[in-house]
């Protein structure tokens, strides 16, 4: 019974935003080329349900790079109205484009000539006609028993916003590393750590000449715990790099007489100081490694750190 129900639910509501896909027009363009060109903030309001929709929109665009927050409309008209500064434009959400909690907001936008935009499905209403732009959803009824609850509107309402949010994110070149700026916390914000804030300096990286003997490469590595050791040059550029792998194969030949750049492995994967932790455990697990050096050059290659697979995973979790 339950998943009959809710079933036919989703499937509702995915055929709604099908139709929202389809309605959006060349109107739509010209929204979010104001929105992309605002020199102030985006300041959202609804009443409802639409309110909770208005709210996650304003932390959606904040988030990816437009400066928003959330206004309630009768907070507004008790003093909030102060908050609104010249060039912010008013972004509001009502299906029925008939929530009179939102004409105060309307009517100070117009005699301030703040540019305003209304999220409705009702053309013809009185805040439809009163805003600047109007971005019209599909007028479909709401899913579910008595079709009452707003849901097909709502789930519209939020799709449209993070289509604006999203596509302005990408007009404005917001990067992932701005992306990241804006999350430092919880697991998103893990996702944005760059290996120098974590990486191995100086004296704990594992590095040794292309000419020493392997028995002092041995107690290195040993001493050092990551299971390797980087090579050099004689311009102490990264030239190769000996795993505990390297030691097994070739253990039959003689490796105690021969030197480092006899039985390092040559060309190591590296990285430099701003790759993402989360990038770098990507390059540990599709090449099967345990360990990547960093650089601040790859040109040069002198390494400045190096990560371990552990220090990824630590973070991770």
């Amino acid at each position: 019974m339950f998943l009959k129900i809710s079933k036919n639910i989703i499937e509702e509501e995915a055929k709604a935003l099908f139709l929202l896909s389809k309605s959006l027009d060349t109107n739509y363009n010209k929204v979010l080329s104001l929105i992309s060109k605002a020199k102030g903030n985006i300041i959202l309001s609804g009443v409802g349900k639409s309110g909770h929709i208005a709210r996650k929109i304003a932390s959606t665009l904040t988030s990816t790079g437009t400066p928003s927050y959330f206004i309630h409309p009768t907070e507004a008209s008790h003093g909030d109205l102060g908050l609104i500064n010249k060039k912010d434009i008013l972004f509001l959400l009502s299906k029925s484009g008939k929530s009179k909690e939102l004409l105060d907001l309307l009517n100070f936008a117009n005699n301030n000539n703040n540019k305003s935009i209304l999220i409705s499905s009702n053309q013809k209403s009185k805040l439809a006609q009163i805003s600047s732009y109007n971005l019209i959803i599909p007028n479909i009824k709401e899913v579910g028993k008595n079709n009452i609850a707003p849901t097909t509107s709502t789930t519209m309402m939020l799709a449209l916003g993070d289509a604006i949010a999203l596509s302005i994110s990408e007009y404005k070149n917001f990067s992932k590393e701005m992306f990241g700026t804006f999350h430092p916390g919880g697991n998103i914000g893990a996702k944005f750590i760059k290996v120098k804030d974590i990486m191995h300096r100086k004296s704990n990286i594992p590095l040794t000449s292309e000419n020493a003997n392997m028995k002092d490469v041995i107690v290195k590595i040993t001493n050092k715990n990551f299971g390797c050791i980087g090579i050099l040059n004689a311009s102490k550029s990264l030239v190769g790099i000996i795993t505990d792998g390297d030691l097994r194969r070739h253990m039959k030949d003689n490796m105690l007489q021969k030197k480092a750049k006899d039985v390092m492995s040559k060309n190591p994967k590296v990285i430099t100081e701003n790759t993402f932790v989360s990038d770098a455990l990507k390059i540990i697990n599709d090449y099967k490694i345990t360990s990547l050096f960093i650089m601040k050059d790859l040109k040069n290659k002198k390494p400045s750190g190096i990560i371990h697979l552990h220090d990824c995973l630590r973070l991770k979790n």
